[in-house]
């Protein structure tokens, strides 16, 4: 029988729902039924007490913080996995004891992610085991060659961006430890100034993840190891497509109302190509541009014969929308496992998930009317690229990163999401027109 205390805290904690890598996911709450599980399946338990410490002290100092996504037991489904949800530590009376609590991100009324996660990682408390936040995980021990208190990419399903997660060591000591936690430890930054939407250095994230691939695994086959590890790394790409397709679709219906014609931007496109010359800091990035484009002609020149785009365009499309990656709609990035949820949506509309990149890139290339097209001439490509992507860069005075990126005609600006312009924003991404100068340059095409 669950006691008294226990029903409250699951009620008012609401039991959650684990990620593939069996982490609480509150958006997936189970609602009445997943509580009544929850009662019903797992045996009588407590929080840690380092953890209600912990949360007393988060009460008390934002008081009128949302809840919504707080969370510390899991339901029935999710003690079936393993998670620090579940009361798998057992105490000295035999209660469980959950070592995990969720505390939900909100700005608006106090509590900041950012804040909490900087503040925990400052403090280095010993009795924390793991902290995930916002796509990144931090473990108080070293994980494979990255040393401890050190962010690495978290590639769980859940991103955790409405909670942070905070896991405690199993050990009494640690997770029964009441003393005062300090939350002062980390920057005195105002929360409002804080930006939630900024982004996390991929690059450094994906480098650190693959540094662990295939740690602990060492006892496994070589098969099973690799295997393993083209797993993760599809699992990163996709992430790295997910956050670039994010930062690369200015679609703002107020801006593009106001897009220049054609006829207006012809000039501009061969005066700007004429002059344009690659960033030296970027030279090999651009060059890598161009070998990734040769590699995969072939799979280009599949697309081209369908729908008569050459088949540089398609690939200059596939480096920008889908890094390189034959698992992406050509439309935007989103995964080939079924049709497209991002703009445009419902690509391609006869689709039999999972089904191939050509198709998808066939429909992708015909939906934006490039197909069959007779004219390719050098400014009627640059518009199409830019049509691509969108025009409401005119309205901020700036070249688009999208075909100047890494080149002396951009130098910063961008829309980090659809509508929203960040004016000290960097683009990461080869500039479509630098990717095409470079193979003209060295005379792999002719436009």
């Amino acid at each position: 029988m669950v006691s008294p205390d226990n029903v409250q805290d699951v009620i008012h904690e609401e039991p959650v729902v684990t990620d593939e890598d069996g982490h609480a996911d509150p958006t997936d709450c189970g609602g009445s039924e997943a509580v009544q599980d929850a009662l019903e399946t797992v045996r009588s338990w407590r929080l840690a007490r380092s953890l209600e410490q912990l949360r007393s002290q988060i009460n008390a100092r934002f008081q009128s913080r949302s809840k919504a996504s707080d969370g510390t037991i899991g339901d029935a489904a999710h003690a079936t996995r393993s998670s620090d949800h579940n009361p798998w530590v057992v105490d000295s009376a035999g209660k469980g004891v959950v070592t995990a609590m969720d505390v939900s991100h909100d700005l608006a009324k106090g509590i900041d992610g950012n804040w909490l996660a900087r503040t925990l990682v400052a403090g280095s408390d010993p009795r924390i085991k793991y902290i995930i936040w916002n796509r990144r995980i931090c473990s108080a021990s070293a994980i494979g060659s990255t040393p401890a208190w050190t962010w690495r990419a978290y590639t769980g399903a859940n991103p955790h961006n409405h909670h942070l997660h905070l896991s405690v060591r199993p050990e009494a000591s640690r997770y029964d430890d009441v003393a005062a936690w300090n939350l002062d430890a980390g920057s005195h930054e105002s929360l409002e100034s804080i930006d939630t939407t900024a982004e996390v250095d991929e690059e450094i994230l994906i480098a650190n993840a693959l540094n662990t691939i295939g740690e602990g695994r060492r006892e496994a086959s070589l098969l099973t190891r690799l295997i393993d590890a083209q797993a993760e790394i599809d699992t990163l790409l996709d992430l790295y497509v997910a956050e670039q397709r994010a930062q690369t679709a200015p679609e703002d219906n107020a801006l593009e109302a106001v897009k220049p014609g054609y006829d207006q931007l012809k000039a501009g496109y061969i005066n700007l190509f004429d002059s344009m010359k690659v960033r030296p800091e970027r030279a090999g990035e651009v060059a890598w541009h161009r070998t990734k484009l040769l590699q995969f002609r072939p799979r280009y020149e599949e697309v081209a014969a369908q729908t008569g785009v050459p088949w540089w365009f398609v690939g200059i499309v596939h480096g920008l929308e889908g890094s390189f990656n034959f698992k992406a709609h050509l439309h935007n990035g989103d995964p080939l496992t079924a049709r497209t949820v991002q703009v445009p949506n419902g690509r391609p509309p006869v689709w039999n998930p999972p089904s191939d990149w050509v198709s998808s890139a066939v429909d992708a290339l015909t939906y934006q009317k490039h197909a069959h097209q007779p004219d390719w001439s050098l400014p009627k490509t640059l518009h199409r690229f830019e049509g691509y992507n969108g025009f409401g860069y005119y309205a901020r005075n700036i070249n688009s990163p999208y075909l100047w990126s890494f080149s002396n005609h951009y130098t910063k600006g961008k829309f980090v999401r659809d509508g929203l312009y960040d004016p000290q924003a960097i683009s990461k991404q080869c500039g479509a027109a630098v990717m095409l100068r470079t193979m003209i340059d060295n005379e792999d095409v002719k436009v």
